[in-house]
């Protein structure tokens, strides 16, 4: 849910969640199985001739991104109007219906979140996928589906390594079954230790 005013105007209260959010995006353009999520952009070059980001002309940076969708209602308007300023657009783009990117937060200079939605109407929008600049630098912020999954691989790979291990320290005997292979140390450290504990009892 966003609930705050950006320079597209304000968010509808009732944006729906989207399904989209939960798995992994790739693109094309990004190189075949490559996601986006993977990529850290900045151009120096830009950020010096305008003089760093602002909240007037910060989606204008981020049109520079390969995070921008060119079909988006955002630069169809943009080539349709000649408007160079992205940011002043809102009421346009609440009578269209597509692909918009609208600023949801913003602490500037240092951050800002861009979010990626789907207009079906002046009042509903679906978000797909949100976008963070902090210091310039643009990413794709990873999905609930990649995190989780990336946690249970990373889970399950630990468990796979404490098997191994117990594996490799268990031996079996026909007679007595399963036992835990002890060096002469280990065995005389546990003899000392079961000595003692005697001595104690």
């Amino acid at each position: 849910m966003f609930a705050m005013t950006h320079a597209f105007g304000h968010v509808p209260s009732h944006i729906v969640k989207s399904p989209q959010l939960l798995k992994p995006r790739k693109t094309k353009d990004a190189g075949a199985g490559h996601e986006l999520t993977a990529i850290e952009w900045r151009s120096d070059q830009w950020l010096f001739q305008f003089g760093g980001l602002r909240p007037d002309n910060v989606l204008e940076y981020f049109s520079q991104s390969p995070f921008w969708d060119p079909s988006s209602n955002n630069a169809v308007l943009k080539m349709q109007t000649q408007f160079n300023d992205l940011q002043h657009s809102s009421y346009d783009l609440k009578s269209m219906v597509g692909i918009e990117f609208a600023v949801t937060h913003q602490e500037p200079p240092a951050l800002f979140i861009v979010t990626k939605f789907r207009r079906s109407s002046p009042t509903k929008l679906v978000p797909i996928t949100v976008y963070y600049i902090t210091d310039g630098n643009a990413y794709e912020a990873p999905t609930l589906y990649s995190i989780v999954s990336t946690r249970m691989l990373s889970s399950i790979k630990k468990v796979e390594e404490a098997f191994d291990i117990a594996r490799s320290h268990a031996e079996f005997h026909p007679s007595t079954g399963y036992s835990w292979k002890e060096t002469a140390e280990q065995k005389s450290a546990r003899s000392a230790a079961l000595k003692d504990l005697n001595q104690q009892i």
